[in-house]
């Protein structure tokens, strides 16, 4: 067995040749015949960087709710701040989820969990969301919702996001 086993491996060591004339004849002609075509890259613009002053309001946070609901310049539309909260009011929108609709005669109503797992029916004239969300429209996949934000003057402007049912995958 072991006879056999040494007879295989010179047999394949045979078809080994140490010389590799061809291949490196082959190299030295693609080597000689390559073009770099390469461009430079143009150089980094210098940024300099400004230093952030803490004593200023963060950018990324919203201004505070003027509750006196006094415009300081000019007369502007205010929401109503003295109307009591609805229950979905004090979650951010974000975290609500559409989960379905329903067709109450000519009316369709939505139906929105919240982040505790319960399940609140909306329709439109509805509050909810951190924002005085009101919902303008239900559809059976969608709802409308107009929210107002104060633009740190003691104005207040409406936009208007959609809150959707979410896809489910098979």
């Amino acid at each position: 067995m072991k006879r056999l086993l040494v007879l295989l491996f010179g047999l394949s060591l045979v078809g080994c040749d140490r010389y590799h004339s061809d291949i490196e004849q082959f190299m030295q002609q693609t080597q000689a015949s390559a073009q770099v075509n390469a461009t430079r890259i143009p150089p980094s613009p210098n940024y300099q960087s400004i230093a952030f002053i803490t004593d200023q309001r963060d950018p990324f946070v919203l201004p505070a709710i003027n509750v006196g609901g006094q415009a300081s310049t000019g007369d502007c539309w205010q929401p109503n701040l003295q109307r009591p909260l609805e229950p979905l009011e004090q979650f951010p929108l974000a975290s609500l989820a559409m989960k379905g609709s329903l067709t109450k005669g000519a009316q369709q109503q939505a139906l929105i969990a919240r982040p505790d797992g319960t399940i609140n029916q909306v329709s439109e004239g509805a509050h909810l969301g951190e924002n005085r969300g009101r919902v303008v429209a239900v559809n059976a996949n969608q709802i409308a919702i107009e929210e107002a934000l104060p633009d740190g003057l003691g104005c207040w402007q409406l936009r208007t996001v959609t809150l959707s049912m979410e896809a489910t995958l098979p």
